[in-house]
């Protein structure tokens, strides 16, 4: 009885004794499981942390492609502001340098016209000069003069239009037939009776002396206008001086063509014409050999 109580102690004790080393055996798995259950925790945390790193750096780089591409749009953009901006500038510069030039033009045109006048004020002062050389009574006898010597003559015909109404068409010249040269003629036409002074042709006035070059050249003549000119039409005379710089060689020939004198006949029985050419830089005058009459 008593052995068969120790034998169950003993078979118990050893039973225990495995039951605890099993035991332990399943306290160290179970740490190891454990142990091995946290790391595959922390891989799993690490690897789901990786992931989410994964699809941060995607989106990062989803992010930074868009940043490209917005970079590049922001840089078409300038540059296209930059290039409208540029043309801006260039159109306004080429509409300044556009206003300059028309200003430029315009101030060139005034000093031209400023130049004009100033040589025309240049040649009236000129004219003017030469009519203050007029001599009071270009009746007088011709100056005796030494080697200068001038023969003037009319070429004229008259025509009637009607009753009481005539033209004179005519030209008068002027022939150097002394040894020296003559310098800028001044020709008096005087009239008698003095309602008859008008004269028409190709004679300007003083005031189209501001005329441009390419009618000056078909304008030779002007008549005198200044206070003594008028005092002289008064008394029947109209005064004629070259518009430009004339000098008359010897035997050179000048002449006042294409002149018109209407004549509207009222009471008188005759007309008068006479001319005289006085050249002032040379104190000399000269009656024309012949001169316009007509009896009606």
């Amino acid at each position: 009885m008593n052995s068969q109580k120790e034998l169950s102690y003993d078979r118990l004790a050893s039973r225990t004794k495995y039951y605890q080393e099993k035991s332990l055996q399943l306290e160290k798995k179970l740490l190891f499981a454990e142990d091995t259950i946290e790391q595959l925790e922390k891989k799993l945390k690490e690897a789901e942390e990786n992931d989410g790193l994964q699809r941060e750096l995607q989106t990062k780089e989803e992010e930074l492609v868009q940043y490209h591409q917005e970079i590049h749009r922001l840089k078409d953009q300038l540059s296209k502001s930059n290039h409208d901006e540029m043309n801006n500038k260039i159109s306004g510069f080429e509409e300044l340098l556009e206003t300059v030039e028309k200003e430029m033009n315009e101030k060139e045109k005034q000093i031209d016209s400023y130049r004009s006048k100033i040589k025309s004020l240049e040649k009236r002062l000129k004219l003017q000069n030469q009519a203050d050389k007029a001599p009071k009574d270009i009746v007088k006898e011709e100056t005796a003069k030494e080697e200068l010597l001038l023969s003037a003559y009319f070429n004229y015909s008259l025509i009637c239009k009607d009753e009481g109404s005539y033209v004179i068409h005519g030209s008068f010249h002027m022939t150097n037939i002394g040894e020296k040269e003559l310098e800028n003629p001044l020709i008096c036409f005087r009239y008698q009776p003095t309602d008859y002074t008008s004269l028409k042709g190709k004679i300007g006035s003083m005031e189209q002396t501001n005329v441009a070059d390419e009618k000056k050249e078909s304008l030779q003549w002007v008549f005198l206008e200044n206070d003594w000119a008028k005092e002289a039409r008064e008394r029947g005379e109209i005064w004629i001086a070259s518009m430009h710089e004339l000098k008359l060689q010897a035997n050179q020939t000048i002449s006042l063509t294409d002149f018109q004198i209407p004549i509207q006949k009222e009471f008188e029985d005759s007309i008068t014409i006479e001319a005289f050419v006085y050249f002032p830089n040379h104190e000399y005058r000269a009656r024309a050999v012949n001169q316009i009459a007509l009896n009606f």
